[in-house]
């Protein structure tokens, strides 16, 4: 299991730490872009344009895996890259929980309690560094649902 620590009471930014891999979760204060660092990797998360559905996440190296938002109307995305083919969606329709189906295997993303951003990462994934990347959309989409609420900590 992982377990998904906010840096700070009010923060949004991460650390991932569990199952000998650990992964620092950044998002930019202004915008739905951020970083990512997953062991001695790091990666920039780039967003396709202001009103665009897709990111990318990139290293040096090239874009490592590309996530498409499948409606503007639900919470899941379509992730591609690194030899994978995922689908991360909401467990339910009210809840924060997300699931990442990827090649057979389920990761289950899943808030600590009701009241909290402390989650956990729970299942099977391969690759780690898509693990984190699933992470960082779901931070995303906790995001937004608490900056269209009002409220600081949903």
């Amino acid at each position: 299991m992982i377990e998904c620590l906010p840096a700070g009471i009010c923060s949004w930014n991460y650390l991932l730490r569990g199952d000998g891999q650990e992964a620092r979760i950044e998002f930019n204060w202004m915008g739905e872009q951020g970083r990512l660092r997953v062991g001695d990797e790091e990666f920039r998360i780039e967003k396709d344009g202001v009103f665009s559905g897709s990111w990318r996440m990139e290293s040096a190296q090239g874009t490592l895996f590309t996530a498409r938002k499948t409606s503007a109307f639900t919470r899941s995305f379509e992730i591609a890259g690194g030899g994978a083919q995922a689908n991360l969606h909401a467990a339910s329709a009210f809840g924060r929980t997300m699931i990442l189906d990827s090649g057979g295997q389920q990761c289950v993303i899943a808030p600590a309690h009701p009241f909290t951003r402390r989650a956990t990462m729970s299942g099977t994934c391969d690759d780690f560094r898509l693990a984190a990347f699933a992470f960082w959309l779901t931070g995303l989409i906790w995001r937004r649902a608490a900056h269209s609420s009002g409220g600081g900590s949903s």
